[in-house]
């Protein structure tokens, strides 16, 4: 990608974002959020790659990547013109990019998004179980729940770790950066009898919507209502700190009690999501 194309890309991204079958989950569907949230990933035109047919551009693709967990996150591909004319190479051509100790891959989308999910088998890229997207505006006025949720300090790092290894393994953030400050998200723990019962984090994207990413419980703290203490009090927190005053957030299809609290808070479903990964 060369500099001058950066509004060609947005304006390429945007386009196809507007449409499920077209769309990467990793991204909006508003061309200045699109912008904020690609800002997010630093100089995000170092890694993105183009196709270019007869002087138009018509597909984009951009790799981010952590290599302290050895894994990368394939943005798109988005493509404005053929699609398995140009989805194969730029696809190809982000994973060759990539640092040579990331090793696990992976792309998202819509389960609408029939192409991508070709794309992915054609590689042997497994599919991860369908997750529910669900958003809400009202969290903001959802309850306090009192004493039984407090903000987590520091010393919480050794308890959320294990909960959270156990119920998100090999996901996209480490506990340590859920709870550096720089990075600023809002976390919760839930104490049932002074001991830990559970956490829950998230935070504002780059784009102003709020997101809640994880929410647990432990097993001895089950049947408590701890979980919904949780998500209230983390999504109002999140709420109130975003511009947008919204919250989404994501539960893997086979959570149906998770799905059922989620509505009962209000929250509605807009979209089903799935991931393809490989080297996992």
């Amino acid at each position: 990608m060369r500099d001058s194309e950066r509004d060609a890309v947005l304006d390429l991204i945007v386009g196809q974002q507007s449409d499920p079958a077209r769309a990467c989950t990793y991204a909006g569907t508003e061309r200045d959020g699109v912008a904020s949230e690609l800002d997010d990933l630093g100089d995000w035109t170092a890694f993105t790659w183009v196709s270019d047919h007869d002087g138009h551009l018509t597909g984009v693709v951009i790799a981010d990547s952590d290599e302290s967990l050895g894994r990368s996150w394939i943005h798109g591909p988005w493509v404005a013109g053929e699609w398995l004319r140009d989805a194969r190479p730029l696809l190809d051509a982000a994973l060759h990019a990539l640092p040579p100790g990331v090793t696990r891959h992976e792309i998202s989308a819509d389960v609408a998004h029939t192409a991508m999910a070709a794309l992915a088998a054609g590689r042997g890229w497994a599919a991860t179980e369908a997750n529910h997207l669900y958003v809400t505006s009202d969290a903001s006025a959802w309850p306090d729940e009192g004493a039984r949720v407090r903000t987590a300090r520091t010393s919480d790092a050794a308890a959320i770790e294990s909960l959270h290894q156990a119920e998100f393994p090999d996901t996209y953030y480490s506990v340590s950066q859920l709870l550096d400050p720089e990075r600023g998200f809002i976390v919760v723990v839930a104490e049932n009898r002074g001991a830990f019962a559970g956490y829950a984090a998230g935070r504002v994207q780059a784009d102003g919507s709020g997101y809640l990413d994880y929410v647990a419980v432990t097993d001895a703290a089950r049947g408590l209502g701890l979980g919904r203490a949780l998500v209230a009090a983390a999504g109002r927190r999140i709420a109130v700190a975003a511009p947008q005053h919204d919250l989404n957030l994501t539960v893997q299809e086979s959570r149906t009690p998770a799905c059922a609290l989620y509505e009962a808070l209000g929250m509605r479903r807009v979209a089903s999501l799935v991931a393809y990964r490989h080297g996992f």
